[in-house]
């Protein structure tokens, strides 16, 4: 058996993203699986002049709401060797973006092999274990 895992896309649009992932664990997990496909063969492009150009390093996360159930949650930054962004446990909210402080978000750190896809790689994993993720961001794709 494996994992009864969905994503979901609840907005796509031109400068912003929404996404849903949940996870009912059988104990097996997941290991380094990508939930946001930043590149040009992912669903995130923005289509300008009849182009279509992918957010790629330029993904940016804003908040992320969680509920893990007996199970931690690596969200992790695509790149040759992978980059923790959080380790999560438990549940809340966390909002990473101040306009008025000038913070936009969690950035790509941009090392070696960077994609700007984010991967989950889940911890102590169970039977009956369970997350839901909701994540948003801004695309922040150049304009030319």
């Amino acid at each position: 058996m494996a994992d009864t895992v969905t994503s979901q896309i609840l907005e796509n649009g031109f400068t912003r993203w929404v996404a849903k992932f949940t996870n009912f664990s059988d104990g097996t997990g997941e290991s380094a699986v990508v939930k946001v496909d930043a590149t040009g063969s992912g669903p995130y492009g923005v289509t300008t002049q009849g182009r279509t150009i992918a957010p790629g390093t330029n993904l940016t996360v804003t908040d992320i709401w969680y509920d893990l159930r007996t199970m931690g949650l690596r969200i992790q930054w695509v790149a040759t060797s992978a980059v923790d962004m959080l380790v999560l446990g438990g549940f809340g909210h966390w909002r990473f973006r101040d306009v008025r402080a000038g913070f936009q978000g969690l950035v790509n750190p941009a090392t070696a092999g960077a994609t700007g896809s984010i991967q989950f790689t889940t911890t102590s994993n169970a039977s009956s274990a369970s997350y839901t993720v909701v994540m948003m961001g801004l695309k922040g794709v150049p304009q030319s």
